[in-house]
């Protein structure tokens, strides 16, 4: 499953999830971009440590919620490496309330950054991906299931969902395959804003069959088999990696 040679940017790259998908593609051979919007303390560990594995790296601060950091941001890989081969859009952001407590300000900032950002990014990243290439979104179960106080950010993973099938059919001619990862409950400083987060913990170790929460390993891993040529004949579909907890 080697990546060797590749150039991949990964948006919310320095930490959870995203970090773990740096390393891993890595770790694979691939030269890895990381996008994070405000700890630069945090970015320049996560590139230390895929550095060390022998390969480059390159922070990018930019707040994907602005369409001109966006393109800057795509401006700077073009320099720098003059392609792209692989774009993991992981960034996401949301606010937690009631549908009746939300405000369209929360409902814009949410939608900007999970579904608008990773269309603006895909676009972006399409011109730069001459031989084909690999566009991996990360959703969440929230997509289809109700969770609490979840209403803007399950719309807008549903909506990346979607596009994910649209991307997947419209840039299947340019030789770019467009798919999806959604995690089930992942321990990471995001579920810690969650006021009930050790029920959801509870409960997710309760229903799952394989016995643990998922880990950011566990998706970074699909993720880089996603990129792989093994997966050449996936296309527009969202892998779930729950560890069976929506069987029950």
């Amino acid at each position: 499953m080697s990546l060797n040679g590749k150039v991949a940017l990964v948006t919310g790259g320095s930490r959870g999830i995203g970090r773990a998908i740096s390393l891993e593609l890595a770790k694979q051979g691939a030269q890895v971009i990381i996008n994070y919007a405000r700890n630069y303390k945090e970015a320049r560990a996560t590139a230390d440590d895929i550095r060390t594995l022998g390969v480059s790296c390159l922070p990018l601060r930019a707040h994907l919620g602005e369409p001109a950091r966006v393109k800057q941001m795509f401006q700077r890989v073009e320099k720098e490496f003059g392609r792209l081969d692989i774009l993991v859009n992981n960034a996401a952001s949301g606010v937690q309330r009631s549908a009746l407590d939300l405000e369209t300000k929360h409902w814009d900032w949410t939608l900007d950054i999970n579904t608008r950002a990773p269309w603006l990014c895909a676009k972006e990243a399409a011109s730069m991906m001459p031989r084909g290439g690999r566009i991996i979104n990360i959703t969440s179960l929230g997509s289809h299931l109700v969770l609490h106080n979840y209403l803007a950010v399950g719309v807008s993973k549903a909506g990346l969902e979607a596009l994910t099938r649209y991307l997947a059919v419209e840039l299947a001619s340019l030789g770019i395959a467009v798919n999806a990862v959604a995690g089930g409950v992942v321990d990471t400083d995001a579920l810690r804003h969650f006021p009930n987060r050790e029920e959801m913990i509870g409960d997710s170790l309760k229903r799952t069959p394989a016995g643990r929460l998922v880990t950011p390993e566990d998706m970074a891993r699909v993720v880089t088999f996603l990129c792989s040529d093994a997966a050449e004949m996936i296309r527009g579909q969202v892998i779930v990696v729950d560890g069976g907890a929506t069987l029950r």
